[in-house]
């Protein structure tokens, strides 16, 4: 199933006196990259959110953005005095030790880890609120991957609409590639006839005939064809494979231009150089396609 890269996805919901909002951001990028912004003190989710994302998204760059709101007007506070008696006496000691003098304020005091406890810092530790942000993180990956399912199909119609022109275009070059050769080689022979009459010694017509064989065989595009032809039905075969797809079909498109490229090279008929370029055109355009593609 084809996906997109770009997507958003965002919830809002509220639990006793907390008010949750996670929005999560999808654009494109080569590989998988995911960012996750939490409050301080629900840092500890960093991993467990990235993990949960992972599930939703193959590739692109994600920003996962938590924030956590205590709706109450008062929140309480708290002071473990014990650790807070700790990290002051080991203050004192490591001022006897090496004779310092250190000043340590009320306000030092309360950024020691473990001194300050707030009902935000209680909530992270709370076995049942992490389930519920977890939850909550899920459903907003779910929205984000509705739209990236929705873009999807709707790159999917514009990259087989356009895989069909190019197609059609190839069949009209492979039936046109044998007229192409015996034009070439009738005008080859025609102009070496006109030269031989007109040259002062006699030709090996042996060698002629290698030397008209030999140019007219680099013009012969039937492998550019086959192997045009083969990267098409690989190009369709991504389609139903549920994994990234996004860079292989980058990689088709640009082993398709080159067969095109030398389609228009080679070939000695106005047409098909006509149809070559109608398919590097629309080539360009399904890589501009693609480049969204997860």
């Amino acid at each position: 199933m084809i996906r997109s890269m770009t997507g958003y996805g965002r919830i809002d919901e509220v639990k006793g006196s907390t008010r949750l909002t996670v929005e999560i951001r999808s654009v494109n990028h080569r590989f998988s990259e995911i960012l996750v912004r939490l409050p301080k003190a629900w840092s500890i989710l960093e991993d467990p959110v990235r993990k949960l994302i992972a599930q939703f998204t193959l590739r692109g760059r994600v920003e996962v953005s938590i924030s956590l709101e205590n709706i109450q007007s008062i929140s309480a506070a708290s002071i473990n005095w014990s650790v807070a008696e700790q990290y002051v006496a080991l203050t004192r000691e490591i001022d006897r030790r090496f004779l310092l003098e250190t000043v340590v304020t009320a306000k030092d005091v309360l950024f020691f880890p473990g001194v300050l406890h707030t009902k935000e810092t209680e909530a992270a530790n709370d076995d049942e609120l992490v389930d519920w942000l977890l939850a909550q993180v899920q459903v907003a990956a779910k929205d984000l991957l509705s739209m990236k399912v929705a873009e999807g199909r709707q790159l999917y119609a514009d990259l087989t609409k356009r895989l069909s022109h190019v197609s059609e275009w190839i069949k009209e070059i492979h039936q046109l590639a044998p007229l192409g050769m015996e034009e070439y080689h009738s005008r080859l022979q025609q102009r070496l006839n006109e030269w031989t009459h007109q040259a002062p010694f006699e030709l090996d017509m042996g060698r002629v005939a290698q030397e008209v064989a030999f140019f007219a065989d680099k013009s012969d595009i039937s492998e550019e064809i086959t192997r045009l032809e083969s990267h098409c039905h690989q190009f369709v075969e991504q389609f139903g494979k549920d994994e990234a797809i996004g860079r292989k079909l980058d990689f088709l498109l640009q082993e398709m231009n080159r067969e095109a490229n030398t389609i228009a090279s080679k070939a000695n008929h106005l047409r098909i150089q006509h149809l070559a370029v109608e398919i590097k055109s629309e080539l360009e355009k399904m890589r501009e396609q693609v480049q969204n593609v997860e």
